[in-house]
């Protein structure tokens, strides 16, 4: 079983597989964490300590509104250079925030943290964690070279920064455990094509609805450049939100 992600702030060189700057899936982050009370933590920005354990209390036309921490050192220390640094999660997904413009108040005789709202986010969708279903309404296909010179396509039917599950059965590309499937083509619809090498780390026997006798076939990336990276999150990034958009 997969341990949740810990509160603890990550701090990445390039942020940019990572980066959410959607207002749309922004608003539904942050409301995510007010309607479920989710415990977040706040740290000064750019530091790890100290830190105080709250929750999100409001949204509203001023920002952002936080419990304070009991510690009047720790809240002098979150607003001293007015910017904080929120880590939370959503949908098991770690979530970060830098939030400008924090300053303490006074909430129903307690201390509490105001700040303006985000423009940008990182969501850590970390490969061994994160995996997105890809919709039937948009099938996407992996091109896979054969031997012979020709090639054939399988269905992708969910993918993440570190593989991908293919549907489906060709006879002249048996699966086996272990192998590499070189210079394969995956068109990540409008987003762009990446070509990957991957090896094979599963392969099920599957019987559809309709009875048809199949297999899905579990794939690990070799090597992904900085920008396939990139592409991959951003198609993560871009399916999440027309599922968003429809909720």
């Amino acid at each position: 079983m997969q341990q949740p992600p810990t509160l603890e702030p990550v701090f990445v060189s390039d942020p940019g597989p990572y980066l959410v700057t959607s207002s749309i899936e922004i608003k539904y982050l942050l409301s995510q964490l007010l309607e479920k009370g989710e415990i977040i933590c706040l740290y000064p920005a750019g530091k790890r300590e100290p830190f105080a354990i709250s929750t999100l209390l409001a949204i509203d036309d001023q920002g952002l509104l936080f419990d304070g921490s009991n510690d009047s050192r720790t809240n002098d220390a979150l607003t001293k250079e007015n910017r904080i640094f929120l880590v939370g999660v959503v949908n098991k997904v770690k979530i970060q925030f830098e939030l400008p413009n924090a300053q303490q108040v006074l909430f129903e005789g307690r201390t509490a943290i105001r700040s303006s709202g985000p423009v940008q986010t990182l969501r850590m969708q970390r490969r061994d964690f994160y995996r997105l279903d890809i919709p039937m309404s948009q099938r996407m296909d992996c091109t896979i070279p054969l031997a012979n010179g020709g090639h054939t396509e399988l269905s992708v039917t969910d993918i993440s920064l570190g593989g991908l599950s293919l549907l489906g059965v060709s006879p002249d590309l048996p699966m086996v455990v272990g192998d590499t499937l070189h210079n394969c083509r995956i068109q990540l619809l409008d987003v762009g094509l990446i070509e990957i090498d991957m090896q094979i780390c599963i392969v099920i026997d599957v019987t559809l609805k309709n009875g048809i006798k199949t297999q899905r076939v579990g794939c690990r990336f070799f090597d992904l450049s900085g920008k396939m990276q990139t592409q991959i999150q951003r198609f993560i990034n871009k399916i999440e939100r027309q599922r968003i958009s429809r909720e």
